[in-house]
């Protein structure tokens, strides 16, 4: 049972949990990093704008095939209520997602007002077959107890699958 755990973190609190995920599942870690490279002030400024409108950044890598795993994972940040235009660039690019099991998560210092929704709505829309989304503060990232409704999500995916 392969899980591939795909994510965006400029801060580090989305790759904490994404690192925490990929411990208790054996998963396979792809960071997408934005080309950007924003300042902490024009992460704010720029791609927040950027994140409202739904943007899509230009990424690395610029695209993903999950074909070879069961279960997929994506992870944002929450940038102004939305996941990060580096996220939906990743979402937009991915191959292989036809059908997959797929859960989601987003790290936010307050609340992650859509960005679950958009998220799942974006993938539903490439064919995914979403299972469940977990929103964690940035406080939670890096508190195993707080992670594990994730990690617990992300098994049940994968019993599921085998099932099937």
């Amino acid at each position: 049972m392969s899980v591939c755990i795909i994510y965006h973190s400029e801060t580090g609190n989305t790759r904490a949990v994404a690192e925490q995920v990929a411990a208790a599942s054996g998963g396979d870690l792809i960071g997408v990093r934005d080309l950007a490279n924003y300042s902490k002030v024009g992460m704010y400024l720029k791609g927040a704008r950027r994140a409202m409108k739904g943007d899509s950044a230009d990424i690395e890598p610029a695209a993903i095939d999950v074909s070879v795993y069961e279960t997929v994972v994506v992870g944002t940040p929450v940038w102004a209520g939305n996941p990060t235009p580096a996220i939906n660039a990743a979402v937009n690019t991915l191959r292989g997602i036809e059908g997959k099991p797929t859960v989601v998560f987003c790290t936010s210092g307050g609340s992650p007002r859509k960005t679950l929704d958009t998220l799942k709505a974006m993938l539903a829309k490439r064919g995914a077959d979403v299972r469940g989304a977990v929103p964690l503060t940035a406080r939670d990232a890096k508190k195993p107890e707080a992670v594990k409704p994730l990690v617990d999500l992300v098994r049940e995916s994968r019993k599921k699958m085998a099932v099937q």
